[in-house]
Formats: C-alpha cells, structure tokens, sequence
C-alpha cells in the first residue's frame, strides 16, 4: 500500500501550555486580590497567606516550562534519530 496523501507533523506540541496558562490566570487573580487587600489594608495573616500562593505558583510555573523544555529536547531527539 502506496500513502502518498498522508501528512505526519512531528513538530513538539507545548503540552504544558494549557497547564501554565491556567497557572498564571491563577497567580494573576491572587495578585489582584493582594492589590486590593494591601489597598484597603487587609488583615496580615490573609496577605502573607496570598504572598507565599503566588510565590508557589510562581515557582510551579517555572518548573511547568523547564519540563516543556525539556520534552521539547527529547522530541527533538527522537525526531534526530529517525
């Protein structure tokens, strides 16, 4: 049999994309809500609750695109030995 019509796309795909972006819709969010705490002088516990939120999201974001990179790099291997 004869696949003359037949497209393969080995192109990495960010699989983590949608991933990350919730993330950082997420961080934006609890930035916001900081914002408008620190403007109308929140209670301290809930502001330093935000502050270490959004330092962890923050970190779990960089460490989302270290792993895409890093999936990008295999695939890209993978791609090489073919």
């Amino acid at each position: 049999m004869k696949y003359d019509n037949v497209t393969i796309d080995l192109q990495p795909r960010p699989v983590l994309q949608e991933l990350i972006e919730d993330l950082t819709n997420k961080m934006l969010a609890q930035k916001r809500v900081l914002a408008d705490l620190e403007h109308m002088n929140g209670g301290s516990s809930l502001v330093r609750g935000l502050q270490a939120d959004i330092k962890l999201l923050d970190q779990v974001i960089e460490r989302c695109y270290a792993q895409q990179e890093l999936i990008n790099m295999r695939n890209e291997q993978i791609i090489g030995l073919n």
